[in-house]
């Protein structure tokens, strides 16, 4: 009998060896894509509110759904390595597919986790916060039921803490979520319900008005009150690091070897440069949303962005996302409050590219966790950052005018279009600067500065350039010093090490 246990015993140990092995593989697989949250409680735990057989299929079918179709439209373009509130966040650069089942995925992991089998009551803060806002726990209620009530069709109701930290409750339709910024007036969710009849209809049919009164019977007060303190709640001691360094301290432009190796990292690595720009954009509309227009809304040719900020018209606090001279400054920054507190200090320059990565997503969750102390009027590194931009701007005017008019000289005046300007459509979307007429045939071409160039195995390396990404132009155009100006073929080209390769026959034209 013994010997038999002990053969059970270690059959087990094999079964569960093998099933950490496959666990493990399959985590290395999914790494990348967006995770499933698990079901904390079991289908029959809420039978209060809903039935076994309804969460069942709410979860397995329809939410899981939502999972492997978003990842499945994640996957067709290369996004990079998103999270799920992310993407919520920034739903705009999206297509309704992904906004569609990013949504249902969001709005699902908040949902499992906004119910409990076990009675709740809220209390504390949150609670003192809805009694002054509603008048009481009960009118609240009220007021929750009537605008679910009023939903027609599927969607959701949301309880959600503005941005002047104020309670609303809203409705939203199919899977929207408060948080995507294509909702205008939304919030921070944290408390919602499902109004999809799929949600429901398997036990009360057609009474959604009982299901959406039942709901109270299962509420995790415990796990709201956790979104409303998450959001509610700063401590004195982060508000007192940050503003050491970001609102009385003093922001030091980067060396030149620092700034050239972070400019090596963005064109090596691309990846670096991916999740800094994702975050930015979502940090700035963030941040300045009074400021803030989609495409179109504050001109119709211009693209969407931050506008009206120092002055009339675009910002260039918009170009923040692809300059690697603020990406410095900002880690700087940043590493002198954790140097300060004794942590870790975040290190890009000298890593694989993996680590880089890595260190990457941490400096852009400092980032967001003190976005509104960084990115306020009175912060040392918002003015250094500014001032940088505006600076880096200028130059980037001054060296395509003098390069237009270069082109102008060989080509005619009339032949010679400058369309690339602060914001423009053509430049930011096809990298188009300027365009060149010739033998009646319009070329598209993208201006770039460079510091040298070296001519090897029959091909012309382009050393010191910046954006170094491919472009559809029909020609690049690099130019030193606003006297030399080298015209290409956009042909063949090849990206090596983070440097421009094209064929020497690429080289069409070299003016001065």
């Amino acid at each position: 009998m013994n010997k038999l246990e002990e053969r059970v015993h270690l059959l087990n140990e094999q079964i569960l060896l093998q099933e950490k092995n496959q666990d493990k593989l399959l985590f290395l697989n999914e790494m990348k894509k967006i995770g499933i949250e698990k079901l904390p409680y079991s289908y029959s735990s809420l039978k209060q509110f809903i039935d076994s057989e309804t969460m069942s299929y709410h979860y397995n079918k329809h939410y899981k759904g939502y999972v492997d179709k978003l990842n499945k439209a994640l996957s067709k373009k290369d996004y990079g390595d998103l999270e799920l509130e992310e993407i919520i966040k920034s739903i705009s650069k999206f297509n309704t597919t992904i906004r569609n089942n990013a949504g249902g995925a969001f709005n699902h992991a908040l949902f499992w986790k906004m119910l409990s089998p076990k009675k709740q009551t809220p209390k504390g803060e949150l609670l003192k916060k809805i009694k002054s806002e509603f008048g009481s726990f009960n009118e609240f209620k009220t007021q929750f039921e009537e605008v679910a009530k009023e939903r027609f069709g599927s969607g959701w109701v949301w309880l959600v803490l503005t941005k002047k930290n104020q309670l609303k409750i809203m409705s939203t339709p199919n899977q929207d979520n408060p948080l995507m910024n294509v909702i205008k007036s939304g919030g921070y969710p944290i408390l919602g319900l499902d109004l999809w009849e799929h949600a429901y209809y398997l036990k009360y049919k057609n009474k959604r008005d009982e299901y959406i009164s039942n709901f109270w019977r299962c509420v995790n007060w415990e796990f709201v009150d956790e979104l409303f303190s998450l959001r509610t709640k700063r401590k004195l001691n982060e508000s007192m690091k940050i503003k050491q360094v970001l609102n009385e301290g003093i922001s030091e432009r980067c060396s030149k070897e620092e700034n050239e190796s972070i400019r090596f990292i963005f064109n090596i690595n691309p990846k670096v440069k991916q999740i800094f720009r994702f975050k930015i954009d979502s940090i700035l509309k963030d941040v300045f949303k009074e400021h803030y227009y989609e495409k179109g809304e504050y001109g119709e040719n211009e693209s969407s962005g931050i506008y009206d900020l120092e002055s009339d018209g675009r910002s260039v606090i918009n170009k923040l996302n692809t300059n690697y001279t603020c990406f410095c400054i900002l880690l700087n920054d940043v590493n002198k409050v954790l140097s300060r507190e004794n942590l870790p200090k975040i290190n890009l320059i000298g890593q694989p590219p993996f680590a880089q990565i890595s260190e990457t997503r941490k400096f852009v969750n400092v980032l967001d966790k003190y976005k509104n102390r960084i990115f306020d009027v009175n912060s040392a590194t918002f003015s250094n950052i500014m001032s940088t931009l505006t600076k880096t701007n200028q130059i980037g005017d001054k060296t395509e005018n003098s390069t237009v008019n270069i082109l102008k000289k060989k080509f005619g005046d009339e032949n010679v279009i400058q369309i690339g300007k602060l914001g423009s459509t053509e430049d930011m979307v096809g990298g188009v600067d300027c365009e060149i007429v010739i033998d009646s045939e319009t070329k598209t071409a993208q201006i770039k500065p460079y510091s040298s160039i070296k001519k090897s195995d029959n091909k012309y390396v382009i050393y010191g350039t910046g954006q170094v990404k491919p472009y559809k132009t029909d020609f690049l155009i690099f130019t030193k010093g606003n006297k030399e100006v080298l015209v290409f073929k956009n042909e063949s080209t090849k990206i090596v090490n983070g440097n421009f390769v094209l064929p020497v026959d690429n080289l069409i034209y070299q003016l001065n």
